[in-house]
């Protein structure tokens, strides 16, 4: 087994036991659950999946900013710094935990909303509805990625905060300045049940986001080379 892998388990294992790993399972399948028990029309469960689902983006954050910054405090990734494991393996392996974690969630929530869609007389293109969620996946794994690179940099509860205020500032931003909406992977997802194609849009916001995950993940690694474990 790979040393990210090795790290990755024993993220899930730490996630487990101290019941985060059911936090973010539940802000994201809450979501679905949500769209399927309050019924809609199609444009109108598909708002309310892309709240949800920035919501639960920001949970996933602010999170993984407090799981990492817990351990690297607690002197637990030091522990497993000495014993041959590279930060930026270790950061890899929290960043595959936590995304790992996240997707499922993410899959079953556009799955529990395309359930609740299909049973109206309008019902969106799978494939729109497929290219919307993948592009709000790369928008929670640059959430994620940003978790991580507050948590290398700040203690839990300041990263944690410092994580979901982040999120919340680029999703006004993305809101407010004109233009700016339709590079946000959740802005796409609430206009799945719309005549016009997405597609195009999707593929950008997905895009956008994937850079930025890149980029974040970078600053992290660089972040936790200097950090203090």
């Amino acid at each position: 087994m790979s040393q990210a892998g090795l790290v990755a388990r024993l993220a899930w294992r730490e996630l487990w036991i101290t019941f985060r790993m059911l936090i973010v399972l539940a802000a994201f399948v809450g979501v679905g659950a949500l769209v399927v028990l309050v019924p809609a029309s199609p444009g109108t469960m598909f708002e309310r999946a892309a709240i949800g689902l920035g919501v639960a983006t920001i949970v996933a954050a602010a999170v993984t900013a407090w799981s990492v910054a817990h351990e690297r405090v607690s002197g637990r990734a030091g522990w497993l710094v000495t014993r041959s494991v590279a930060r930026a393996t270790y950061v890899l392996g929290w960043f595959g935990a936590l995304v790992t974690i996240s997707f499922v969630g993410l899959a079953a929530a556009g799955f529990l909303a395309w359930m609740a869609a299909a049973g109206g007389f309008v019902r969106p293109d799978p494939a729109e509805l497929v290219a919307a969620i993948a592009a709000v996946a790369a928008g929670v794994a640059a959430a994620i990625a940003f978790g991580l690179l507050a948590a290398a940099l700040a203690r839990p509860l300041t990263a944690a905060i410092v994580a979901g205020l982040g999120c919340l500032v680029v999703a006004a931003a993305g809101l407010t300045i004109p233009g700016a909406a339709t590079l946000l992977p959740w802005a796409v997802l609430a206009d799945v049940a719309a005549p016009d194609s997405l597609l195009g849009a999707a593929m950008i916001s997905a895009g956008v986001a994937l850079f930025a995950c890149a980029v974040l993940l970078s600053l992290a690694r660089v972040a936790i080379e200097r950090a203090e474990l």
